[in-house]
């Protein structure tokens, strides 16, 4: 394995203002369906709040119940005020803290659309989610409910897998050079101004030339590494010492970042994603897609930004 190349931003006085501006101050949108699993996206949004001194909103959306439910079942396996009531109280002890400002939801219907709505409506800064289901107190998916949600917001989407330990302390950012990888780099320095980024990224030799001839590997990782300066020669507003390295290596995407965060104990990985326009409608990016599923350790989700915002 390379070992990580280390980076020097060239200083800019107004560089952390504007890499700030990416991202708005607004709350911290918490999504749980209140598992045993989204105990961890709990305990991640208050401290991320409480880092970021803004207020954190926690929603749970009661799905609808399956047309067999029994009628004789416990009220709080039913959608019912009871229910709605039980939610809101254990959400309430949760996050009874005095430092943070908390503001609580429980609403009924698609779990995807009830998150957009709240997010548009506050201006949320970020979206935290866990990847727990819970038959009994409704469920968020994490393929489906993930992809809707990069389709139809702009804001990031941190889905938390492992139990927080203090603010991150190191994250990998994947890049495959695009302007969506970019913006996702610049999303990243902004809101997590105390993280040490690793710039990642992984290229492919065409099979079959890996050992054609003497050198074409030193060749390849030199044009990779040329091509990684460039880009971040090209993306403005970093603030000085982001990212603090960067990484290129050969192979294949997923398997080497899994392998690196793996062996490094990342604790978080960040990637863009493509909002694709047309008969196609919006999507998450395969690559993107596939990393919530393989890596162990937290995943933030940047969409592009929308050529007409700029």
């Amino acid at each position: 394995m390379s070992a990580p190349t280390e980076y020097s931003a060239p200083l800019s006085s107004s560089a952390s203002l504007a890499t700030a501006s990416l991202v708005s101050n607004g709350p911290i949108l918490l999504a749980t369906d209140l598992s045993a699993r989204c105990d961890r996206a709990l305990d991640r949004a208050v401290v991320l709040a409480k880092a970021r001194g803004v207020p954190l909103i926690a929603l749970h959306v009661l799905e609808s119940a399956p047309a067999t439910a029994s009628p004789a079942a416990p009220s709080w396996r039913r959608l019912s005020e009871d229910h709605r009531e039980l939610a809101r109280y254990r959400l309430g002890l949760d996050l009874d803290d005095p430092e943070l400002a908390v503001e609580i939801h429980v609403e009924s219907g698609d779990a995807a659309d009830r998150i957009v709505e709240l997010a548009t409506r506050h201006g949320c800064s970020l979206i935290v989610t866990g990847i727990a289901r819970d038959e009994s107190l409704g469920k968020l998916l994490l393929g489906s409910t993930v992809k809707k949600l990069v389709r139809h917001v702009a804001v990031p989407v941190l889905v938390v897998k492992n139990r927080p330990h203090g603010g991150y302390r190191d994250a990998v950012v994947a890049t495959d050079f695009s302007p969506e990888s970019r913006h996702a780099l610049q999303v990243a320095a902004a809101l997590f101004p105390s993280t040490s980024l690793l710039l990642f990224h992984a290229y492919d030799t065409p099979f079959g030339m890996r050992r054609l001839a003497e050198g074409l590997g030193d060749d390849a990782q030199r044009d990779a590494q040329l091509e990684m300066d460039e880009f971040l020669a090209a993306t403005p507003d970093l603030p000085a010492g982001v990212p603090a390295r960067t990484l290129v290596q050969d192979g294949e995407p997923e398997t080497l970042l899994s392998d690196y965060v793996f062996a490094q104990r990342c604790e978080m990985v960040v990637a863009g994603t493509r909002r694709i326009k047309g008969i196609m409608g919006a999507m998450v990016g395969s690559v993107a897609e596939r990393l919530l599923e393989a890596l162990p350790c937290d995943v933030l989700l940047v969409r592009g930004a929308d050529p007409d915002s700029k």
